[in-house]
């Protein structure tokens, strides 16, 4: 018996390949070959009949075991793979790119813009190092892929945790529509953080800096001949600067500042719980009369309305403004970003000796823990109670009789 084996493509095939087409097992075995689905032949002679017949099978060993099977051509075919038809106990084969735009139109009706954006960003190097390992099915992919795909990143190990969040649920995803048994990136354990740079305290603005960065917006940010044909100047830049301290705002959230968020009391809406109740802050009243001020010259968006929807590039026109400030306030022992406004924010709040922890985390958005995990420099009744509890645990205790020392140095 004689009989060849090659896989003949179909239209509409995953890897592009046009109709007809046929490819060897030696072929498939080479580096970068882009798999797909489309199903095994088998030709050849066989009890002295030459004949071509499918293998119903898509994968090569297989496809040799049902061969091996064969008598005469008229055996009965296997049943078919389980993309065409699915057994209740098994589940069925879907490919990556379903998936993943499966994935990413569930986010689409409930996600804000910005998680969309990097759910995007993650899934199309998901899909490169698919095509790069020749995987077209999801279940294709094992722990050990997981692994390498996370190995390629070449990012900080917090930063990999954080994708690796959304492999995760991406994977998740697909074992709830019943895709696959199980998640293979559950059985990846998690990075250990050995550099502490990644783990160290958020750091904050001092007043110092502020008013540095005010002084510089009053005498130098717009004075040149060139600055005179932006539209925004030094006052607008310190209007910016004085709403994300006075807030604790995300920069998109500052670029997009609503009259609709002050209150005639003063107080200024800055997020929404979960639960659907509204959480404000207060804010100074030269404040006030200065966003005002700027929603009877700009309308009720003060920072100006753009074009664009995509509120990416509508905080890189801020974010650029800023750098071109600090660029003019001189050296900088740290490096500014606008976050660094948030945590200014929390800064202020928690040097305050009434200010509690919690407050401070209801204003954030964030739990008490992570509050003092990276603020734990500012929190003064962290301080003063650690101090305490040494006091007492050492005030009875044993200690050495004091005598002076005899002499010099020898």
């Amino acid at each position: 018996m004689a009989i060849n084996l090659y896989r003949r493509h179909r239209a509409g095939c995953e890897a592009g390949r046009p109709e007809e087409f046929r490819s060897g097992e030696f072929e498939e075995r080479k580096k970068g070959w882009k798999r797909c689905a489309c199903v095994i032949f088998a030709s050849g002679t066989l009890d002295g009949k030459f004949k071509r017949k499918s293998t119903a099978q898509i994968e090569w060993e297989q496809a040799r075991e049902v061969v091996a099977s064969w008598k005469t051509w008229g055996a009965e075919l296997p049943p078919p793979p389980p993309e065409i038809v699915s057994s209740p106990t098994s589940s069925p084969k879907v490919t990556i790119e379903r998936a993943v735009n499966a994935f990413h139109a569930t986010h689409a009706e409930s996600s804000a813009f910005t998680t969309q954006r990097m759910y995007r960003y993650l899934m199309n190097r998901f899909i490169k190092f698919s095509q790069s390992k020749g995987y077209v099915l999801l279940g294709q992919w094992g722990p050990m892929d997981v692994r390498e795909f996370r190995t390629s990143w070449g990012v900080a190990a917090i930063t990999a945790t954080k994708n690796m969040t959304i492999v995760k649920s991406f994977f998740e995803f697909a074992v709830s529509n019943e895709w696959l048994d199980r998640n293979p990136a559950r059985l990846v354990k998690g990075l250990r953080n050995r550099n502490e740079k990644h783990s160290k305290e958020r750091i904050p603005f001092s007043d110092e800096e502020l008013a540095r960065m005010f002084e510089t917006c009053e005498t130098k940010y717009g004075r040149t001949e060139d600055d005179y044909r932006y539209r925004w100047g030094g006052q607008d830049l310190a209007d910016f600067i004085a709403v994300s301290v006075y807030t604790g705002l995300r920069i998109s959230d500052v670029c997009t500042f609503h009259t609709d968020r002050l209150l005639e009391s003063g107080e200024c809406h800055i997020r929404t719980t979960k639960n659907g109740k509204k959480v404000f802050t207060w804010i100074p009243t030269w404040l006030q009369q200065r966003i005002r001020e700027r929603a009877k010259i700009h309308g009720p968006l003060i920072f100006g309305t753009h074009k664009t929807t995509d509120i990416c590039v509508v905080t890189d026109v801020w974010r650029r403004k800023l750098l071109r400030l600090w660029d003019l306030c001189g050296p900088w022992p740290e490096r500014p970003t606008p976050h660094r406004f948030r945590h200014t924010f929390a800064r202020i709040l928690l040097e305050k000796a009434n200010v509690t922890v919690r407050d401070v985390a209801e204003l954030l958005g964030n739990t008490e823990e992570i509050v003092r995990k990276h603020y734990a420099a500012w929190v003064p009744e962290r301080q003063a109670r650690l101090t305490k509890v040494l006091q007492e645990a050492f005030e009875a205790k044993p200690r050495p009789k004091l005598v002076a020392f005899q002499g010099g140095r020898r």
